[in-house]
């Protein structure tokens, strides 16, 4: 009788020691048994599938990022420090999001009530996010800075009034390295424009002033003459893309007109073509007879004429 008694205390109070019968047990042992094994078979298998979409997720990641290193034309080293940050930061979201989900299945197949949990989650998530504006603005900024492929460690870049090499980038902040030595750090989410002088290629500009009394289709011929073997020059010609442009005259000034001198180069020799250019053509045109005017020097002849013609009027003598 005791164990009757236990038994059926254990197995549901609705039974009594009268009607307990053991095919009336079996069925409460069968029905126990079920409830208790389908929730753990649940949860396996939401466990299975977890690992699953985790190895899926890697594996997916690291196929895509070295299908798009395989078609960049980039340095290695630069394009795979870009790509692992971002396979990194790809992965570990991905990562919180499958183990939150399946968390919360879990604690579901154990019988809890989640929509608490869910609603102080989502609580707390508005208030991290509004504290931290900033930092996700950041965050943001610094991602899709990697996966466009923006700049990178090595460029030259201007940020609005602030310019200089790229020594640090990851996915909250850029830091810049100025001519000066002097270090700028910038937060990815207020670079709204920028601007790479060292994408791919770059370009020499050489605007190269002269009088107006000289001859300008001489100074043309002087200027095609110094850059006709630029590419083969033991000096500048690794630099040297292509062949030097001279468009024409550029522009008038009160005591010059400027001519422009194009030169399509590797990136960050853009300079250093520049300073020795200038310096050619600085002696070029001296040995040509043809003068770069200066702030000083005496305007053209039509003003002087001008000033000749129409003298000032002299002030009368104030008497003792």
């Amino acid at each position: 009788m005791l164990t009757f008694a236990l038994l059926s205390a254990g197995l549901g109070a609705g039974f009594t020691q009268a009607t307990l019968t053991p095919d009336r047990i079996l069925s409460r042992l069968e029905s126990v048994a079920t409830d208790a094994v389908q929730p753990l078979l649940a949860i396996l298998v939401i466990v299975l599938i977890s690992f699953g979409l985790l190895r899926l997720l890697s594996s997916s990641v690291r196929t895509i990022m070295a299908r798009l290193m395989e078609r960049e034309d980039q340095p290695h080293r630069d394009l795979a420090l870009k790509a692992n940050t971002l396979a990194h930061v790809i992965e570990s979201a991905g990562r919180v999001v499958i183990v939150v989900v399946a968390g919360m299945m879990v604690l579901s197949k154990l019988g809890l009530n989640i929509a608490p949990l869910l609603a102080s989650a989502g609580v707390v998530g508005i208030a991290i996010g509004l504290g931290a504006q900033s930092l996700i603005k950041d965050l943001i900024g610094g991602f899709f800075i990697l996966l466009e492929n923006q700049f990178g460690v090595g460029d030259v870049i201007t940020v609005g009034s602030y310019s200089g090499l790229v020594e640090h980038l990851s996915l909250r902040r850029t830091g810049l390295r100025a001519t000066d030595g002097s270090v700028i750090v910038i937060p990815n989410g207020d670079i709204r424009a920028v601007t790479n002088m060292t994408k791919g290629w770059s370009r020499a500009v050489v605007d190269v002033p002269i009088s107006y009394e000289d001859d300008v289709d001489h100074a043309l011929e002087v200027l095609r003459g110094l850059v006709a073997t630029l590419e083969d020059d033991p000096q500048l010609g690794d630099a040297v893309l292509g062949p030097a442009e001279i468009p024409g005259v550029e522009s008038f000034g009160p005591y010059q007109v400027t001519l422009r001198m194009l030169v399509k180069t590797r990136p960050m020799e853009q300079w250093r073509v520049q300073r020795e250019l200038r310096r050619r053509i600085k002696l070029a045109l001296a040995a040509a007879g043809i003068t770069i005017p200066y702030q000083g020097m005496t305007p053209p002849g039509p003003r002087a004429d001008l000033a000749a013609l129409h003298p000032l009027p002299r002030r009368p003598r104030r008497r003792a």
